[in-house]
């Protein structure tokens, strides 16, 4: 026989506590005096009846708390109901069949006025309206943090390129899924280089100088990675290839002419010359065109020159020196775009009266407006949408439209106030035909016109606007 003591006890709070409806179990036993015998008789007998009765209230209160009760005896439904029945489905049936020609017609055309119009569909921008995409695959991208010294997820979602219909760019655009929150925005530069990333090759990195998925341009270090190598290929690809697209050549021509002149030279055998160099553009034909993509050629010459940098704003920057002496020179022709510098190595001799040099430029990632100007003298990206009639033919190039100097209204038109050239545009816009080329660039904030593509009364407008504005 187990000892009583080992055997496990509950906590006597635990045994003193009545469980929810054996409050009446607790109550004190009424005095009696029957016999012993009977009185444990029926103690048992009303023990069990007690504990009979605790259960069912418990059951009860389980029951109710979730909406049900006691299982309840279903009761025999009357055989013979009749037509006193109180069902008013049986009612109408029975309604129908005396009197079909009372039944309720059907709904199915029923016509319920709106109580609130919907308004009508909100058309939603993207600024990628007049792109068309090149390229698409699924990537993550990174961002390197210099400050922790680490790479940061940016984001997964789908890489695109979007080539611009009217300029030619591209640019890169990565959107997060989901939120489609933008991670990446920029253009695809020629300084770019795609640099496979440590250890995988399915992953690239490179760096964008102006990062705009931030709002403001910022650099940035980027890094891709790609489901596999074939994919990582197919974007290099693609990216190389919109890389040249942002890139337009043009061959640059350099006509130098030299003579002797009667002037004593400062060295015995070698008599003095007189020459000058002058910078044009040719176009496919091979024909020569002015210069006027470029604001200004600086020519620096030989150290013994009493002026050797020598600047000239006008094409097509005729330099014109004396000297018995032949040497290299460099010259740097700008454009107004940041960075637009092309440097030239110029070998000035006098072998010949007259010769010619030819150098090829590269103008990368030019703005509408340089475009433009380099349309003059060759193709140019986006052609196929730009300044074209809607036949398909081209604008022709008039030097002048009713003896208005268009190249001169074109400077004007750059030298008016900000004022002024906000009624310029508004003009434009009030008085433009349909073959009038016209973008309004938001993102660089910039308004251009392909002025031959205005109507001749416009021209007129324009031209009296800037002589007006240009005395006051």
């Amino acid at each position: 026989m187990a000892d009583a003591s080992t055997e496990p006890k509950l906590a006597q709070t635990e045994t003193e506590k009545p469980l929810h409806g054996d409050e009446k179990a607790t109550e004190a036993p009424k005095e009696t005096s029957e016999a012993p015998g009977t009185t444990l008789t029926n103690a048992a007998s009303a023990a069990s009846s007690t504990v009979t009765s605790a259960a069912s209230g418990v059951a009860d209160n389980v029951f109710s708390m979730f909406g049900g009760g006691a299982k309840k005896e279903k009761k025999d439904e009357v055989e013979d109901r009749g037509d006193v029945s109180g069902s008013a489905k049986a009612q109408k049936a029975a309604a129908a069949e005396e009197n079909p020609e009372d039944e309720a017609p059907e709904s199915e055309d029923v016509h319920f006025e709106p109580v609130i119009r919907l308004t009508e569909k909100v058309e939603v921008k993207t600024n990628e309206e007049l792109e068309e995409q090149v390229f698409k695959m699924r990537a993550k991208l990174f961002k390197f943090n210099k400050e922790a010294n680490e790479w940061k997820e940016r984001g997964t979602g789908d890489v695109r390129l979007l080539k611009h219909k009217e300029n030619g760019k591209t640019r890169l655009v990565m959107r997060r899924d989901k939120t489609l929150k933008v991670c990446a925005n920029h253009y695809v530069v020629p300084e770019m280089k795609l640099s496979p990333n440590v250890g995988s090759d399915r992953s690239w990195v490179w760096n964008a100088a102006a990062d705009v998925s931030e709002g403001e341009p910022e650099a940035q270090t980027l890094a891709i990675r790609f489901a596999n190598s074939e994919n990582a290929n197919l974007f290099k690809e693609a990216f190389i290839k919109a890389q040249q697209e942002n890139e337009i050549k043009r061959t640059v021509k350099l006509i130098t002419e030299q003579r002797n002149i009667d002037k004593p030279s400062e060295v015995e055998g070698f008599p003095m010359k007189i020459w000058n160099i002058e910078i044009y553009l040719l176009d496919e034909a091979g024909q020569e065109k002015p210069a006027n993509c470029f604001t200004k050629a600086v020519y620096n010459l030989h150290p013994s020159f009493a002026n050797p940098v020598q600047t000239f704003t006008e094409p097509p920057f005729r330099c014109e020196n004396e000297g018995w002496g032949e040497f290299d020179m460099t010259i740097d022709l700008y454009t107004t775009e940041k960075g637009g510098k092309n440097t030239l190595t110029h070998d000035l001799n006098f072998a010949k009266g007259r010769y010619e040099a030819k150098h090829v430029v590269n103008f990368k990632n030019p703005s509408a407006a340089l475009i433009n100007l380099l349309r003059d003298s060759g193709p140019v990206p986006g052609d196929e949408n730009g300044a074209k009639r809607k036949g398909g033919e081209k604008v022709p190039r008039k030097k002048t439209i009713n003896s208005i100097d268009m190249e001169k209204l074109a400077d004007g038109l750059v030298k008016l106030g900000e004022d002024d050239l906000l009624q310029v545009v508004q003009m434009i816009h009030d008085n433009k035909s349909e073959d009038t080329y016209t973008k309004n660039d938001i993102e660089q904030g910039e308004f251009h016109v392909d002025l031959y593509t205005l109507p001749d009364t416009l021209v007129k407008m324009l031209w009296d606007f800037v002589q007006q504005n240009s005395r006051a």
